[in-house]
Parts: C-alpha cells; structure tokens; sequence
C-alpha cells in the first residue's frame, strides 16, 4: 500500500520530528507550511530547508497572510502587541489549528493520503493557571485549546462527513494523541534527527539566534532539560 501522510510543519522541533517519526515507520511525508503573517517568519524557511534535508516530499507553502486582518490582537501576529516571556491568552492565535489542519486534510483527500498529522503535544493541554483565567468558563480549559485530542477527534469526525462516504477515513494525529509530553517527542525525535533537531526553529520573532526570552524559547529549553539533551541551541540571552 502507498503509504501517505499530510504533515501540517512549522520550523520546531514539534512538527519537525513528529513527521520524521511517520517518515521512519514508511510513510511518504507531503508537508504543508503557512506564512500567516506571523512574526516568526524564520519559521518558514527553517522547516522549507529542514524537509529538504529529511528526505519528505516537496513542501507546499501557502500564504494566508490576509489572516492577519481577522487575527488582531494576538502576540504572534498583532505588531502593536508585545511577544510576552510568560503564557497570556493573547498568544493563541484563534483556531489557527482548525484552519491548518482543515486544509491539510482537503489536501489529504486529494492526495489520497491516509493521515494528517501536526505537532501539539501534551504540554499545549496544561490546564490554565488561577491568574490566566478569564472568566468561570475557562477553569479547566487547556492553554491551546486546538491542540488537545478531543478537539482532533472532533474536527476529524467533522471532515470526514463533510466529505464522500466512500472517501472517508482520514485520521488526525499528533504526539498529545499518542500521549506523549512535549520532552517525550523531542527524545523520540532526537533519535532520529540527532543533531539537526537544533537547526529547528521554535522562536515567536525572527532574529539571527532564538531570542531565548519568548515563551516558547523557555519551553524549548525546558523541553531539552527534561529529555536529557544537551541543548546546542543558540539563544540570545
């Protein structure tokens, strides 16, 4: 059988290695990259490189920057609004998952591709704090609320009946739904990718080095502390 998988990739270590996991058991890896006017842009052409390198299928790189006019307010896209070193709400960008996975799997379809795969992993499901909470209505809400398995499952049932009987099938899958914790796939990954897992890009700005300050900086350094990995990253501060 031709194996296939639509791999939704930015240029971290998340998506990166989650893919090269499916690459690993035989699948046939087609990436899909979105410049989405964030401010992380590197991300683009880090994860371009990247799946040259790992041997995937020729990347598709969509521009849905006309996204930006609908996601204001939020860290990675907003200019007016600061990149913060802690979690706030604002560093969601709105169902950005929905819409990405919702177009890998179109692609899904059309490929004949048996899954659709990103990189949230369990981490992006901590609940929020006491201070991060907005209202009632937040107590026990995920921090990423599309990354969590029950939101996959739902958009995955979702599509496939938006789509012909005899087509349906597609599965959505990531490391939160295998289980596993943003350290446990990065030691997974590291297995497989060795030292190219530090030519990833986790970085919410785009300077020459990662920043080292943003939030996902910090959890990338975590990430490698709790794995046992000697990270070789290169940060600003």
């Amino acid at each position: 059988m031709n194996k296939k998988v639509v791999a939704v990739i930015s240029g971290g270590p998340d998506s990166i290695g989650y893919a090269a996991q499916w690459f690993e058991r035989g699948y046939r890896v087609y990436p899909i990259i979105f410049y989405y006017s964030q401010k992380g842009v590197k991300e683009v052409s880090v994860a371009k490189k990247l799946c040259t390198k790992l041997g995937f299928e020729d990347p598709l790189i969509l521009d849905i920057s006309f996204m930006k006019f609908i996601w204001k307010k939020t860290q990675l896209v907003d200019e007016s609004i600061n990149v913060e070193r802690e979690y706030m709400p604002s560093v969601v960008v709105p169902i950005r998952n929905a819409i990405f996975l919702t177009i890998a799997t179109a692609y899904a379809f059309t490929i004949e591709a048996q899954y659709v795969i990103y990189g949230a992993h369990l981490d992006d499901n901590s609940p929020l704090d006491k201070h991060e909470i907005l209202s009632t209505r937040d107590l026990w809400q995920p921090r990423y609320p599309d990354c969590s398995p029950e939101f996959q499952l739902a958009l995955e049932t979702a599509l496939n009946i938006g789509h012909f009987r005899s087509s349906r099938g597609i599965q959505i899958w990531s490391p939160a739904r295998e289980g596993l914790t943003k350290a446990e796939n990065l030691r997974r990954s590291y297995e497989i990718l060795e030292d190219l897992i530090f030519e990833t890009w986790s970085c919410y700005l785009s300077f020459e080095y990662h920043c080292g300050r943003c939030e996902s900086c910090l959890n990338r350094k975590k990430a490698f502390k709790q794995a046992g990995i000697p990270d070789k990253t290169k940060y600003m501060v």
